[in-house]
């Protein structure tokens, strides 16, 4: 132990230090055992004379051996840190054992005057050398020991024995030897280079999981930073509005009083400079703000929003002398913004496109895309148009164009880059078009909400569509509600839908079993678009924050109305001409949809809730007068039934009932009318879920 600590002053070598590792990993000490059982009967049978002796070195071998296994559980077992060196200097004296141990084995074993038993002998000790290269090259001076004390006795013997080929076999001993020997210098080599990159590998590790927890640490600190800086500019945002909108409301009211020539411009001097830092404030805000998340509200009338800013903006232009129009492609649909933020951006490109034109027009144009997946909003101008030097930085920060007309039309720099701001967070583009002295074109795109345009939307006087009935429909949306919702919209007529929890599962549905639709979310329509073997029409879920997927046309923006998704499914889905049998719906979603918009949804609603009472005690009364066996007064019952339901277009009960009164006139046996009885309580259960998913009111 004194001499292990002694080692462990000195620093450790890792590449040798793995190399040891190596060479106790494969010291398989026993395997040289079967050459030596081989030249037991070999010697015997050779010297014709039977004798104990042979035997002498195997039993030494054996106790080396269990030595040389002892040495290598107290490898494994050794203190962390012990010196290497310590332990390659133990293996090399055990491995000088055992190869003395083979050398005085071979004066045991060798037959003088037999050259069969001395070549037999040489061969088995080269194949022991051969075995032991593998286990002790790792480590060349402890393969040297046990090669030199097994083999030099053997080669003296045959020098000693004389003749031709006792020599020769001594040579070529020696030369097998040697070879061995040379090979374990290139081995080593070899096992270093080896060590060095796994060393190198988990060093790279153990820095890259260091680097990934400071990144980690960094983000959290971030967020943190983050979360403290919207805290910030909340709470700026409300200390500096305030008393900045109260100096206003007192420079307004200022204005409106009797007041002298002189004092009225200074008030009006106080309200620009107060109007222009109310502006700045603003824009610095919202420039600075985190606030990346979709408002409630997504979904804007393009055409509405660019109307309210031409109104606000006339006065502007009338003063100026200029021309502000407005026009519009028909039938433009709507768009996935905020409509408060759609109108912040065109205000600041209108008001922009006011401030730098001096005479002429400015043009507001709405118009779809090629594609049809966005509206493009165009502000074009007469006016001096954007510098080429400055137009690469014009959407930065606290960059105004054309610096000296900039102030002196009191420009800060920030309204281009707030638009830019507000337009990528919608999922849109901007950018402009300009020449010096001709005028420029500010324009922006915004996703299309929806499939259905502004025009074709049914308002509450126009016809509304039929809920489809008998389509087979799969359903994968990862938010639970939105699924049931839209379930609910498509199970009370008789649809079959199926519901999907995985991207495998829906998959693998879509591809097995036939759908006239599959309705998804945004992120996953393109992924079961690009999946082999659907051919069902995909009708993709926008949620908020989501883009509008690649791989289809059909797409809604949630929260959608039934109407809007019985359209689409009414333009995709087509009757084929072999289709598995469907259940019967719960309710006619022809004579549903005459009675909603004949009577309105609100005295629907009442009626069908006077309904739902109606049904309750008819059911349950039919149900009392099957168990008492008063089957006239249950086919009154039954006919009630038909009367209350058939009328609102229930068509599952009212079939149900009607199949109790047929059976009860033609006399059916008593079980067959309970039978029938059960189903008509099972419709009416069916039904009022329907119900409620229609018109949760009902419920």
């Amino acid at each position: 132990m004194t001499e292990e600590m002694a080692y462990q002053e000195k620093p450790a070598d890792p590449v040798f230090a793995g190399r040891i590792d190596i060479l106790y990993a494969l010291g398989r000490h026993y395997l040289s055992l079967p050459f030596a059982v081989l030249c037991v009967p070999a010697t015997m049978i050779a010297g014709h004379s039977p004798s104990i002796l042979p035997l002498m070195p195997l039993l030494l071998q054996l106790v080396v051996v269990i030595a040389a296994e002892q040495l290598t559980t107290a490898y494994k077992m050794r203190s962390p840190g012990s010196d290497p060196h310590f332990w390659a200097k133990r293996y090399t004296f055990v491995s000088a054992i055992s190869g003395a141990t083979w050398g005085m084995a071979s004066v045991f074993w060798f037959v003088p005057g037999s050259f069969p038993a001395q070549a037999y002998l040489a061969l088995a000790f080269l194949g022991m050398t051969a075995t032991e290269f593998i286990a002790r090259a790792a480590h060349r001076p402890a393969y040297v020991a046990h090669t030199l004390l097994a083999l030099g006795p053997l080669v003296m013997l045959l020098v000693w024995e004389g003749g031709l080929y006792a020599r020769c076999t001594a040579l070529l001993t020696v030369l097998f030897a040697t070879v061995l020997v040379s090979y374990c210098q290139g081995l080593a080599r070899l096992l270093d280079e080896s060590i060095h990159l796994r060393n190198e590998n988990g060093q790279l590790v153990i820095r890259l999981q260091r680097e990934k927890d400071d990144a980690i640490n960094a983000r959290e600190a971030a967020e943190t930073s983050a979360s403290a800086k919207t805290v910030f500019v909340a709470n700026m945002s409300h200390e500096l509005r305030t008393p900045l909108n109260a100096l206003l409301g007192m420079g307004q009211l200022l204005e409106r009083a009797e007041l002298s020539k002189p004092q009225k411009d200074h008030v009006k001097v106080m309200l620009q400079a107060g109007r222009g830092l109310q502006t700045l404030i603003e824009d610095v805000i919202a420039l600075t703000r985190e606030d990346v998340h979709p408002s409630d509200d997504e979904d804007c009338d393009p055409l509405q929003a660019a109307r309210v800013v031409a109104r606000l903006l006339q006065p502007r232009a009338w003063e100026k002398r200029l021309h502000l129009t407005l026009s519009a492609a028909p039938d433009l649909p709507r768009v996935a913004a905020d409509p408060r933020r759609v109108r912040q951006v065109l205000l600041k490109l209108v008001d922009n496109a006011l401030k730098f034109t001096e005479h002429g027009l400015v043009d507001i144009r709405l118009d779809v895309t090629e594609d049809g997946r966005s509206v493009r909003f165009c502000i074009s101008d007469t006016g001096q148009g954007v510098a080429p030097g400055v137009a690469s930085q014009l959407f930065h920060p606290f960059s105004p164009g054309d610096i000296s007309y900039a102030r002196k039309q009191q420009g800060a720099g920030l309204g281009l880059a707030v638009a830019k701001r507000v337009i990528e967070q919608a999922g849109g583009e901007i950018g402009f078009a300009s020449k010096p002295d001709q005028g420029s074109e500010f324009f922006f795109t915004l996703p299309v909400s929806g499939l259905v345009p502004k025009a074709a939307r049914p308002s509450e006087l126009e016809a509304q569509a039929a809920p489809p009935s008998g389509i087979s429909v799969l359903i994968f949306l990862p938010i639970a509600a939105v699924a049931d919702a839209t379930a609910g919209m498509l199970e009370p007529f008789g649809n079959r839908v199926v519901r999907a929890g995985s991207q495998f599962g829906a998959q693998e549905l879509a591809s097995r079993e036939h759908f006239d639709a599959i309705i998804a979310s945004a992120g996953d329509a393109d992924m079961l678009a690009a999946a082999p073997g659907i051919e069902a029409q995909l009708i993709a879920i926008l949620l908020q924050g989501e883009r509008a997927p690649a791989s289809t046309r059909n797409v809604l923006r949630w929260p959608t109305t039934a109407d809007q998704l019985y359209r689409v499914l009414e333009q995709i889905c087509r009757a084929p001409e072999h289709r598995e049998p469907q259940k019967a719906g719960a309710i006619d979603p022809v004579a549903f949809s005459t009675l909603e918009k004949s009577l309105g949804t609100k005295a629907l609603v009442d009626i069908l809730q006077c309904y739902i009472v109606t049904a309750e005690q008819l059911t349950g009364a039919l149900t009392g007068a099957c168990r008492d066996e008063k089957w006239d007064e249950a086919a009154r019952l039954a006919q009630d039934i038909i009367g209350a339901a058939g009328g609102l277009g229930l068509i599952a009960i009212t079939g149900a009932a009607r199949d109790f009164a047929r059976k009860a006139r033609e006399g059916h046996n008593h079980d067959e009318l309970r039978n029938a009885a059960q189903t008509i309580a099972g419709e009416h259960t069916r039904t009022r879920q329907a119900l409620g998913h229609l018109y949760p009111d009902v419920a």
